[in-house]
């Protein structure tokens, strides 16, 4: 069974998440994104059930889709990112510069582990959302050599003012 989509070619499932939706509607609207893959939710139930069989199963899926040679962003999608009610900003790990099966694999588990955290977990609490209501997909995109990186929000996150806020920094988004 796929746990990979290719978020160019195929038509994404809900699993997807709401970052890899949206990358498709942009795609599809003749925006550029960089190439690359979804692993949907679905491997993400199976990881919090400690499914010993999904690491082998990502392993083989990854080795015939990733190219060896390429670096690569690993980034969360969850099911409750990128809304209209909140964003999620900054809440879950992404790990850049990422290259090979193995080391994909391992920041995909990190991605994944991330939703554990106690900051995550405070941010459910002050939002009122309860944590089993969190499913989430991991993009894995090409790695694009920046020159400036930014997010836009559109409400702000601080005061929940409806106003725009833009944050950027030089080189990789790491840095916000």
């Amino acid at each position: 069974m796929d746990m990979l989509y290719n978020i160019q070619r195929h038509r994404l499932p809900v699993s997807a998440g709401n970052k890899a939706l949206n990358l498709r509607r942009l795609h599809k609207l003749g925006v550029r994104i960089p190439p690359g893959f979804v692993c949907d939710w679905v491997a993400y139930h199976r990881y919090l059930d400690n499914d010993v069989s999904l690491i082998e199963e990502l392993r083989a899926e990854l080795s015939h889709k990733l190219d060896a040679n390429k670096y690569y962003a690993v980034r969360s999608s969850a099911n409750i990112e990128d809304s209209l009610d909140r964003s999620f900003a900054g809440q879950f790990k992404s790990v850049l510069n990422v290259r090979g099966v193995d080391d994909v694999l391992q920041a995909i588990w990190s991605v994944w582990s991330s939703s554990q955290s106690k900051t995550v977990k405070a941010y459910f609490e002050k939002n009122q959302i309860p944590t089993q209501q969190l499913s989430m997909a991991v993009i894995i995109q090409d790695m694009v050599r920046s020159q400036s990186s930014g997010v836009a929000l559109s409400r702000n996150p601080v005061t929940g003012a409806d106003e725009v806020v833009v944050e950027a920094v030089q080189g990789l988004g790491d840095a916000l």
